[in-house]
């Protein structure tokens, strides 16, 4: 019988990402995000009678969805730099 932490069916076991390399990625994806989705209310002819703060709420919720690509880089970005 396999002892946790080992190999099993030719997976290495998983081991959780660390704190710092996902707020690391979420610093590099959060502002990409909200960037992006402030030229995206920009271009919403919609979005014009919010102005500056329609633009600065498209922001937050942008960043807030940058957790996602944040999460998905962290965990790519862990499994190439494991210390074995």
């Amino acid at each position: 019988m396999p002892k946790s932490g080992s190999i099993v069916a030719g997976r290495p076991a998983k081991h959780a990402v660390r704190l710092g390399l996902l707020l690391f990625c979420f610093a590099l994806m959060g502002p990409a995000f909200a960037i992006n989705s402030a030229f995206i209310a920009i271009t919403i002819p919609a979005m014009a009678p919010y102005g500056i703060y329609g633009l600065v709420v498209a922001g937050l919720v942008g960043s807030v969805f940058g957790i996602f690509p944040a999460l998905w880089l962290a965990r790519r970005f862990h499994e190439g730099l494991k210390d074995e």
